[in-house]
């Protein structure tokens, strides 16, 4: 029930070295998952715990419903499988299903992405007016994440048009190096997108076959989701 802790006290309870609690604590922090009083130098529950604490409440009938479905991507691909939302412009994971091969892509929930970067986000990003594109960037210049990641306002918006007529976005290489994300949307009984339901695969994995395989199930594990969440598509019924 202890409220703030130390180093010391998070070292002795997890039974880890000084440094190795440091290292850990300092990361968290940077990441606002914990928050460090200056004064006494403790720790505490930062506000990114309560975002995702509000995030979960919120999504939950999401990722109870595509579980199931991820799971069963991850079954046929053997690839790692994940969900993902936008809050203010940054991608939250919520659900993924780890990839069964030796090399994989260290992501976990709570994984944080600007959603220009990656292929989950850019899907959701598509649903936006172009003038809540505008305000979410009122610069033209974006920063990059990787030497691969889109730079710029306008080469974002021309691929978003893209991605709303096809169903499925790309990002090659633009949050990780050496990865490349398919995603797709799901959408809620409203017809709103929810969430994106995303593949990062390395590259020396990927090729046009291969992708255009991947985009074709993410495209029909969203469509179920979607589904199942009380979505009625009008074009493909």
């Amino acid at each position: 029930n202890e409220l703030e802790l130390g180093t010391t006290d998070i070292a002795n309870k997890l039974q880890m070295p000084m440094a190795t609690a440091h290292r850990i604590l300092s990361t968290l922090t940077e990441g606002e998952l914990l928050e460090q009083d200056t004064k006494t130098g403790k720790y505490r529950i930062g506000p990114a715990f309560y975002l995702l604490g509000n995030l979960y409440l919120s999504t939950i009938d999401v990722t109870k419903t595509a579980e199931p479905v991820t799971k069963m991507l991850n079954e046929l691909t053997n690839e790692s499988v994940a969900v993902g939302i936008l809050n203010k412009g940054i991608v939250v994971i919520i659900m993924r299903e780890q990839s069964t091969y030796p090399f994989r892509i260290a992501e976990h929930i709570g994984s944080l992405y600007p959603a220009y970067a990656s292929a989950a986000g850019k899907a959701l990003l598509s649903e936006l007016t172009e003038a809540e594109i505008d305000s979410l960037y009122p610069d033209e210049r974006l920063k990059q994440v990787t030497k691969k990641t889109i730079t710029t306002k306008t080469a974002l918006k021309l691929e978003l048009e893209e991605i709303r007529k096809t169903g499925v976005a790309f990002s090659s290489e633009g949050a990780y190096e050496g990865v490349e994300g398919i995603a797709s949307l799901i959408r809620d009984a409203s017809g709103r997108a929810v969430a994106g339901l995303g593949m990062p695969v390395p590259v020396f994995r990927m090729n046009k076959v291969y992708s255009s395989r991947l985009a074709l199930l993410l495209k029909m594990a969203s469509s179920v989701v979607s589904y199942q969440l009380g979505y009625e598509c009008k074009e493909n019924p």
